[in-house]
């Protein structure tokens, strides 16, 4: 079976990046401007690079441009050992998949309260890949900082936590107006790696 047969067709489905380093670290987006509306100053999400799949377009394509719009560069993707689809009471399964690059996971989010779309469910279909380098280039609109992080900090997300707690740590945080008081917390992507960082 092909990774879109377990999708419901009329759904709302995008493609999230599990991005890693060669340093086996993972990579995460801070908001930009056009996140930020809702969002007060203490508290920001972090989130995997990706984003809605466009008409005509395949999931795969539809991560690079992801990619490059984000965080202006190319990806190589890496085919996953088994594919997870997460549920949004947070089950899991593994599901067969006939795809030539495996995704390491569907992940079922709902849409917070207070967004356009709240309570209905994103199909995120989530796809390990490689950069080679750290992104130097950022939109404001888009994407205002990176956070670099450990599996084991991956792991640890499901709390908030501030930004000079995660530094203390070990994270590692590039970009602007991110201020050491501001609590972070995951979603899309960066929620469901939760479950998965250990699994493939």
């Amino acid at each position: 079976m092909n990774i879109l047969d377990y999708i419901p067709n009329d759904a709302e489905i995008g493609v999230g990046l599990a991005l890693r380093l060669k340093t086996a670290e993972y990579l995460f987006f801070l908001p930009g401007k056009r996140h930020m509306n809702d969002t007060p100053v203490e508290e920001m999400f972090y989130a995997g690079v990706g984003g809605h799949l466009e008409p005509g377009e395949s999931l795969l394509e539809c991560g690079r441009r992801e990619a490059n719009e984000e965080i202006g560069m190319p990806i190589e993707y890496e085919s996953s050992c088994k594919t997870v689809y997460i549920d949004f009471h947070r089950n899991s399964r593994i599901i067969k998949v006939d795809d030539g690059i495996k995704p390491l996971a569907i992940f079922e989010m709902i849409h917070p309260p207070g967004s356009p779309r709240e309570g209905g469910v994103y199909h995120i279909v989530i796809y390990k890949a490689l950069l080679d380098r750290l992104p130097q280039i950022y939109k404001d609109d888009e994407v205002s900082g990176i956070i670099i992080m450990s599996a084991e900090q991956v792991r640890n997300g499901a709390r908030r936590a501030s930004v000079r707690q995660l530094i203390q740590e070990g994270a590692r945080i590039v970009g602007r107006n991110v201020y050491e008081n501001t609590v972070l917390y995951p979603i899309g992507t960066a929620e469901a790696l939760i479950y998965l960082c250990d699994d493939n």
